[in-house]
């Protein structure tokens, strides 16, 4: 079922079709710990691009070559939230590792 106003999701893993064969947990060519650490480079490799593209707009902004202070702030902006989240997603990590290691086998 797809949303009123928006395209369809993709899903990593197909359902199962309903004669019965099941689905399978990954797909065939890459495991879940690849697609996480290719998921993860993705999103530390965006947020170190943002932040230096807003260190370069502050830097022309401050030598005076660029007066759009909307755009130079925007930017930081962006770069300030980019590096907040990845800093958010590595606590996390840390805590399901720390919960992981913690388990009573």
């Amino acid at each position: 079922m797809t949303p009123i106003d928006g395209p369809s999701l993709q899903l990593a893993v197909p359902h199962a079709a309903f004669e019965g064969t099941p689905a399978t947990a990954a797909p065939q060519d890459a495991s879940g710990a690849a697609m996480f650490e290719d998921l993860m480079k993705n999103v530390v490799t965006n947020a170190n691009d943002q932040i230096h593209e807003a260190e370069k707009v502050g830097k022309e902004f401050a030598a005076g070559t660029r007066d759009d202070i909307h755009g130079t702030m925007l930017a930081l902006s962006k770069a300030d939230i980019e590096l907040r989240m990845v800093g958010n997603i590595r606590n996390r990590v840390v805590d399901a590792f720390y919960e992981v290691w913690r388990m009573q086998i």
